[in-house]
This record gives structure tokens, sequence and C-alpha cells, in this order.
């Protein structure tokens, strides 16, 4: 296991310890280089340079939200998050009692039914749990088979079928009435594969990973068609259909966004180019217009199927990488999810806030 989630956990946590200790190591040396050459500098000044580097605190933000969704109503939205689910209540704009509690790890995958009766989530355990969403509680054990952890979940247009996808490079499906996997697993990709999302029309899947290959399975048969897309230049976050199903777009950590000809199996165009950092998750809007992505740059961005061009500024408010967005159902509503433990709920036509962010406390 080379990349996948472990990036982002890297970024958050390993990446900032291992440079803080990197620079403590070049502080002690010029340090005490200093006092080869001088000759006259005390232990006493040594420790209180150490010190001011070593003593730094090293941060890690076990409150990082990883994935977000709305609810078909649009009455509430699901977070997974370091340290569980939470479900808000979109009026009271409020925690919708206890955190969803099942997985023994970070929760990196949400995912609402069709019909909003139930939720399914992916955590860093390998293991898939649907919870019932009338009750809050999961539906009997959660399900394994992965044998790494499990980085997206996706329901099929009709609910009957969930498929996930992992650091295990494998793509399972499962179907939801009896609790068991469909068949046996499948694998395309050479590297963990990120996130998978069906067609409208529930005849395809679509996968992308770290291998920076954007793969398109028959669900009939559970085939590669053809083929992997390829195109970006590092490894591949996130992918989502149109709702019309004729165009998918994949998000990359090379900074770009490729809106692909399903049926030509091409990119329409040259990449989007708006992002200053890596694309963690791309989403169409309900009416196939727009497009909203979000961004290790923090920023939020919608763009302009027709032309292919960011409307308005980037939407910016998160200090931190903002690693989930989704559309509310009627289109009217973006959310978007990040590492500084904060979901913003954006109006759509205005691209302003709606009220303060909602935040992940390391309680919830």
């Amino acid at each position: 296991m080379k990349h996948t989630k472990h990036n982002r956990y890297h970024r958050r946590c390993l990446f900032p310890l291992f440079a803080g200790v990197l620079l403590s190591c070049l502080v002690l040396i010029i340090s005490r280089g200093d006092v080869l050459a001088e000759g006259k500098a005390t232990s006493k000044n040594i420790t209180k340079t150490e010190k001011k580097s070593i003593d730094r605190p090293w941060t890690c933000h076990e409150n990082a939200v990883n994935s977000v969704v709305f609810s078909p109503d649009a009455k509430m939205l699901a977070s997974g998050n370091d340290n569980g689910i939470v479900i808000w209540d979109l009026m009271s704009m409020k925690s919708a009692g206890n955190p969803l509690i099942g997985h023994s790890g970070v929760v990196w995958s949400v995912a609402f039914s069709p019909d909003g009766k139930t939720l399914a989530s992916g955590g860093a355990d390998g293991t898939v749990i649907l919870w019932d969403m009338a009750s809050m509680k999961s539906k009997g054990e959660p399900m394994t088979g992965h044998e790494g952890w499990v980085e997206g979940v996706s329901f099929s247009p009709d609910g009957k079928i969930l498929a996930s996808c992992g650091a295990d490079g494998l793509i399972m499906l499962w179907d939801i009435a009896g609790m068991k996997a469909i068949g046996e697993p499948c694998m395309g990709h050479s590297e963990p594969v990120e996130s998978i999302a069906f067609s409208p029309n529930g005849k395809m899947l679509a996968s992308c990973g770290v291998d920076g290959n954007v793969i398109l399975w028959d669900i009939a048969n559970m085939k590669q068609i053809d083929e992997p897309l390829t195109g970006h230049t590092m490894w591949v976050e996130s992918v989502a259909f149109s709702p019309n199903g004729t165009l998918l777009a994949s998000g990359s950590d090379d900074g770009t966004i490729i809106l692909w000809d399903v049926a030509g199996r091409k990119p329409i165009d040259k990449p989007l180019t708006g992002h200053k950092g890596a694309v963690e998750s791309v989403v169409f809007s309900p009416d196939g217009k727009m497009l909203a992505s979000c961004s290790m740059d923090k920023s939020v961005i919608l763009w302009n199927i027709a032309d292919r061009r960011p409307i308005g500024e980037a939407l910016t408010g998160h200090t931190e990488s903002v690693q989930s967005v989704a559309f509310s159902h009627d289109g009217t509503l973006v959310a978007s999810g990040s590492e500084d433990g904060t979901i913003i709920l954006w109006d759509v036509a205005s691209q302003k806030p709606i009220g303060i962010p909602l935040t992940i406390s390391k309680e919830d």
C-alpha cells in the first residue's frame, strides 16, 4: 500500500511531524555549528534554541471532515469524519442526535441510498456499514471483504446494489437486501482505488485510483470496458457522472479536472485548470449545468459546463484542505467539508456561505 488516503493522513499528520523533526535537526546542527565556530556559545543558549523548535506542538486534525452528502430530501446532511459520522439537521443547522459510531477508525466515505432510508459508510477499519436512518442504528454487522481501508462507497440508482473500493485495489459489489458480497472482488487498478460512481442508468461503474487511471466497468459482468482512460499525470482522487450520463468528470492531484465523453471515451476539451493544489472531489449539479470541485488549496470552484470556465471567484472560507463537496438535490446548495473540521453550506445563486460553518468537535 503506497498512497491512497494514506496520502491525506501523511499530509495531515506525518509530513508536518517529519518536517518538524527535520527542522529541529537542522536547528540543532546550525546551533552546534555556531558553538564550534565561535567557541563561546553556552549550552544554555543551545538548549533555548533547541527547545523553541522541539517544543512546538505537532498538530493532526483528528476531527477532519472527509466526506459530505445530502439526503435526497435535502433535510439532512451526513459527514464522515475522523472519529465517526455526524447527521446534521439542516433546518436547525445542528447535529441530529449522537454521532453514528461503528467503525473503529476514520470514516472516509458516506453515501445515502436513493430513497434516503439507508446510509452507507466506508472506513479505515476495512469495513462497510449500512445505517438505518429511521433508528440511527446500524443494520446488522459490518460487511467485510476488503483487506485495507475502504476509500469510497456508491449506491446504484435503484438502491439495490452498493459498490465499494479500497486501498487493496479492489472493487466490491454488495447486495443491499442480503447484506452480502455479489460475486468475487474485481481488480483493474494497479494501485489503491480512491473513488467510484455509478452511471445514472446503473449499467456502468467508474473508478479511479493512485495509478492515475480512470476505468469504466460493465455492471452486468463487472468486466472492464476497453482500456483505462488516461490523461492525468498524478493519482486521480474523484470521479462523477453527469446526470444524463454522457460526461464523466475526474479530479486529480495534478490540480486538473478532465471532462470525458463517455461514449467516445476521450476528453471533450483540455483539462479544467483553476485550483492551485490537488483536486480532492468533484460533483455535478442535478441539472448537469455546473460542476463543483474542491482542493487542497482550501477552495471550492463552481464550473459552467457549457463553456468550461469557473463561475465567479473561487469560494473561500476553509482554513485547511477541502476534502469533499456535494450538491443538494434541488441544486440550490453546495456543502464542503474540510480538514479544518468544518462544513460550509454555500448558496449557489449568490455563492455566499449560509450562516456559520458547521463544526465537528472532538467530542462528536
